[in-house]
């Protein structure tokens, strides 16, 4: 019934009023009560001075008959029910009863200091005076006056207390009625515009000003501007949720947002086209009716991890298509963080590297069967030299049949190194189709021996320092390619009478892993590295070689060197003196736990190819 704030009002101004006007008038009747009751008790004081010296003369001549007709005149005050004269050893003398019928017992006389301290309602009133003749207490006169006075006085104070309250009720009704225009109207129309903000979400609507200039008027104002910010933002909003909703169905990506618990808000319209899913299929965790039974384990136990952890998500695995076939993904999710660093939703991204990793398989066989080529060229000429020396030896075994025995050892030794040409030229194309134990420093042996015609040819002095137990778990053919290719950079880049060092050790990672395996720097004193070039090295189709090559070298070698969980150093520089490149690789030595420990590691860079500018 009370809701309203008008009616508030009216009730708080009524009893403030109420309150008010019982306060005043009870204090009022409580100063005029007891100016009454002391008047009184001042007339019965005076009565009883006045009756006490008529009854001097019936005590001196002891005439009780006389004392009584003195205090028959007492039947003028009609609220004295009892008055008596007695000796002054205390025995009743004289009466006077107003009510006749009554038993006539005189009370016994009391002392002056056993008059109660009477209020309203206690009956009755009592008074004790001396009488005195001739400075001599001659008797005691004493009075009983009801409280009808009293009473009736009262009384009438409740009839006027009632009617003052009435009249200010309605004197405060009509003031609560007059200023309700005033207060409670504008604060009742600026509620009913807070509500249909609230119900309708329409910022466009303005409460109606007031026309005083109150605090409510400033209320309404500030309501008002308020309301046009919020609008003004909410447009904004709008406006930036229109552009981001474009944006994303732009993208080629299939883009996605989630909630902090993982469960999927939002889908661009690329998802619906390429899954040809809807909303009702895949929000919340739905997503996973589109995901390979296979792999789907794997996805939600390292979303569950990144979700516990706040972490990156990202990770490579296929998605089932309209159709029904699968292309593989590259899905990477951020975390969006509050001003107190709590994660309250996920942003993320499906990106499709089907073609991707078609076309960089592409290019693996490509570069493949350029480093054929090339090595092709190589043992060509590396073998053409012994054959050479092979017919000129047999010609001279025939022409000088005593020296032949002689001869056909020589034969022999070059046929060796054929053979021995051979069996490394084998080693790169005969691969193992799992990890295997490899010898790191034997493989670095082989390179040398394949190039041992075209570092002489240079003049190239080469300094090896191999270590014992350098065995790791990988591919031997993968190895070799990667050891030549950066030999082969290495010959290149060196001119006549260069240096070239080839250093194979057991090592610790560098970086806070501190993982056990093998470290191999390759190092020359060739021409150096630009730092612009540095940048780009390891670009496919990048090359710092103008017309040898086709700039997949680097590349594939990064990515041989990643395979293996590896990581891969360079550092270069081109100052005069003591310009050179130093390329350092760190192979760990279980390859299969350092695949485990990728797997299940979030948003690490762990295996991937670092690159140190030159100093």
């Amino acid at each position: 019934m009370w809701n309203s704030i008008s009616r508030k009002l009216t009730l708080l101004t009524v009893l403030a009023s109420a309150t008010a006007v019982v306060c005043a008038s009870v204090a009022f009747f409580a100063f005029d009560f007891s100016i009454a009751k002391r008047d009184m008790l001042q007339r019965l004081n005076v009565q009883a001075a006045i009756v006490g010296s008529n009854c001097v003369t019936p005590l001196v001549f002891n005439d009780p008959k006389a004392a009584e007709s003195t205090l028959a005149a007492l039947q003028a005050a009609p609220h004295i029910q009892f008055a008596g004269v007695y000796t002054p050893s205390g025995k009743f003398f004289a009466g006077y009863w107003r009510n006749q019928s009554l038993n006539k017992r005189p009370p016994p006389l009391i002392f002056p200091s056993q008059i109660r301290n009477r209020w309203l309602l206690d009956s009755p009133f009592e008074a004790v005076h001396d009488i005195v003749f001739e400075h001599k207490t001659v008797g005691t006169i004493y009075i009983q006056f009801d409280t009808q006075e009293l009473t009736a006085r009262f009384a009438s104070y409740l009839v006027i207390l009632a009617l003052m309250l009435v009249a200010s009720l309605i004197a405060a009704l009509i003031v609560s009625r007059m200023s309700r225009r005033v207060i409670s109207e504008p604060i009742v129309r600026l509620a009913e515009t807070a509500r249909l903000v609230s119900r309708d979400r329409n910022y466009a609507v303005r409460a109606e000003p007031s026309p005083n200039s109150d605090e409510i008027s400033i209320l309404v104002e500030s309501f008002n501007a308020m309301l046009s910010e919020i609008q003004k933002r909410d447009t904004a909003l709008q406006e930036r949720e229109e552009q981001f909703r474009t944006l994303a169905n732009s993208v080629p990506q299939l883009a996605w947002m989630a909630d902090a618990d993982g469960g999927t808000l939002w889908y661009n319209e690329r998802w619906y086209d390429y899954t040809g899913t809807t909303p009702e299929d895949v929000l919340g965790w739905g997503w996973q009716s589109v995901h390979d039974p296979k792999v789907l384990p794997e996805v939600q136990a390292r979303w569950r991890a990144s979700i516990d952890t706040g972490k990156r998500f990202e990770m490579v695995f296929p998605i089932r298509g309209r159709e029904g076939t699968y292309r593989e993904f590259l899905t990477i999710s951020v975390p969006v963080r509050d001003h107190l660093g709590n994660v309250v939703r996920w942003f993320g991204t499906n990106t499709d590297i089907t073609e991707q990793r078609r076309a960089q398989e592409a290019l693996r066989k490509s570069e493949k069967l350029a480093a054929t080529g090339r090595l092709a060229a190589s043992i060509a000429h590396e073998i053409n030299n012994p054959l050479e020396a092979l017919a000129n030896l047999l010609y001279l075994a025939k022409k000088k049949p005593s020296e032949g025995e002689k001869y056909l050892s020589v034969a022999e030794q070059e046929l060796d190194r054929i053979a021995e040409i051979t069996r490394h030229t084998l080693g790169f194309y005969r691969d193992a189709a799992a990890p295997v134990k490899v010898n790191i420093a034997e493989l670095a042996s082989g390179v040398l021996a394949l190039y041992d015609r075209k570092l002489q040819f240079k003049q190239v002095h080469v300094q090896k320092i191999f270590s014992e137990a350098t065995e790791v778990s990988g591919y031997p053919g993968e190895i070799r390619q990667i050891l030549a290719n950066l030999v082969t950079n290495a010959i290149d880049a060196l001119g006549p009478r260069g240096r070239l060092g080839l250093k194979v050790t057991r090592a610790l990672e560098w970086g806070g892993s501190r993982r056990q395996g093998v470290r191999v720097i390759i190092a020359d004193s060739g021409s150096g590295i630009t730092r612009e070039q540095m940048r780009n090295i390891f670009e496919p189709f990048y090359t710092t070689k103008k017309d040898v090559g086709i700039g997949l070298g680097l590349w594939l070698t990064q990515n041989l060197v990643q395979k293996h969980h590896g990581t891969i150093r360079v550092r270069s520089t081109v100052d005069s003196g003591r310009s050179g490149t130093a390329f350092a690789i760190f192979f760990p030595r279980e390859i299969a736990q350092e695949a485990q420990r990728a797997e299940n590691s979030q948003g690490r860079t762990e295996g991937r190819p670092s690159v140190t500018k030159p100093s």
